[in-house]
């Protein structure tokens, strides 16, 4: 076997069990991520009622959690090309926990403010690190419909935590929401300190040199691969930011950066508001938590449709697709009708078509960049996505605030993600895969 080329080990050989273990607690990592996002989400409706805060709180409290979010995503991605993916993993994992608990005390709009931003940056980070993991985890057959999965992850733990949310707002409170979210992560902690492996281009590359050989060769035993006979010398190399704008790949991440900008505005304000766009119309807390679960079970269907079709007519044009979906979908959710059919309708559509393009996004993500920049190149896209989704739920507070209906705080997100449509229809090298 070439030992020359570490992403290659695994691209043309079947899934082993030990490598369908450690892809399946990647996925367990993204529904939890999913869930942690949006629980401030499924509390807010009846939080803001307790508290009677106004709008414009409501939107700093959904946007405190994805400044935590960019923060993670620029900060701390970048040490898993330096450190290693899985110790970012558990870092990240146990950041998440101590946020999600302490959320749970929390009295005033500032503590929790405060704990949304900590509990972001563990998600922030945890994100960012497990698209290139899952990456260099699959192999070349299944890589697409894998980073699909993983991507579906998000809408699977916003299905459940409405589901448990319905049920836990009615029997104890919002606090609840938040420990069923801590305590979901301590389940999964061990787990990921037992079994979770390193990436193998990390491995190879990694310090020191003597133990680099051996590292290698008891994972690719554990993945059913023959041994390698030496892994040549890395040859000096910058890592971490220094590589990110690199000649050969700068286009993209730029292109990347923005088409993920659109998608996430657009996301986190359908994602952070529809349950409190709910209420509004007169539903109880308990209602908005369902329709939040039925758009977020529709997702499921739209990136496993992403991950199909991707595979049969190419990423690329089922990638514009979704786009263009979501830009259509979240005009259609400003214009539905104050009746329960019609939002349900409405939100259902919209998450199928977000969800789908997030499915995209990484895809895009996992195979574009160069593979000694993977994560610090993901941990930047995202993090720039991170910004606006941090700007998107205050943006459409303040806007609800100046009196702004439904139907045109929706217009304006639409036209955002019909700008990146227009970027995704120009950026052709987006879905070329770097090995």
């Amino acid at each position: 076997m070439d030992g020359r080329n570490p992403s290659g080990w695994l691209e043309d050989r079947p899934l082993s069990r030990h490598q369908m273990v450690n892809i399946l607690i990647v996925i367990l990592l993204s529904v939890l991520d999913g869930y942690d996002v949006l629980a401030i989400s499924f509390a807010m409706p009846a939080l803001s009622t307790e508290w009677a805060i106004g709008k414009a709180a409501v939107g700093l409290l959904l946007a405190s959690g994805l400044v935590g979010m960019a923060f993670g995503s620029f900060i701390l991605a970048p040490l898993a090309d330096l450190y290693g993916r899985r110790r970012l993993v558990i870092a990240n994992l146990v950041t998440m926990i101590i946020g999600t608990g302490l959320s749970s005390a929390c009295r005033t709009v500032e503590e929790l403010a405060f704990c949304r931003v900590l509990t972001g940056l563990g998600i922030g980070g945890m994100v960012a690190v497990i698209i290139p993991l899952a990456s260099e985890l699959a192999n070349r057959r299944r890589r697409t419909l894998v980073l699909a999965i993983v991507a579906m992850g998000f809408p699977i733990g916003g299905m459940l935590g409405g589901l448990a949310s319905a049920i836990l707002l009615r029997n104890h409170g919002w606090p609840a929401v938040f420990l069923a979210g801590a305590g979901v992560a301590l389940i999964i902690l061990p787990a990921v300190i037992l079994f979770l492996s390193e990436s193998l281009s990390y491995l190879a590359g990694s310090q020191p040199p003597d133990q680099r050989l051996v590292r290698v060769n008891a994972l690719l035993q554990r993945f059913n691969c023959p041994p390698v006979a030496d892994i040549p010398a890395p040859a000096p190399a910058r890592r971490g930011y220094a590589l990110l704008f690199a000649p050969n790949q700068r286009q993209q991440v730029v292109q990347m950066s923005v088409v993920n900008l659109c998608l996430v505005m657009v996301a986190y304000y359908f994602s952070t508001w529809l349950p409190q766009m709910i209420a509004d119309t007169g539903f109880s807390p308990v209602e908005a938590s369902l329709v939040s679960s039925a758009s977020n079970m529709a997702g499921i269907a739209g990136g496993v449709s992403l991950g199909i079709g991707a595979r049969r007519l190419g990423l690329r044009p089922i990638a514009i697709v979704a786009m263009l979906g979501v830009a259509l979908s979240v005009g259609a959710l400003g214009l539905s009708p104050a009746s329960p059919y019609a939002l349900f309708g409405a939100a259902a559509l919209c998450g199928y078509f977000v969800f789908a393009s997030g499915a995209g996004i990484y895809a895009i993500l996992g195979t574009v960049f160069v593979p000694e920049a993977r994560a610090t190149s993901s941990g930047f896209v995202i993090g720039v996505g991170r910004i606006g989704s941090a700007i998107a739920p205050a943006m459409a507070g303040w806007m609800f605030a100046a009196g702004l209906g439904r139907a045109e705080v929706s217009a304006v997100f639409s036209v955002i993600a019909l700008s990146g449509t227009l970027v995704l229809i120009l950026g052709r090298r987006l879905f070329q895969p770097t090995s």
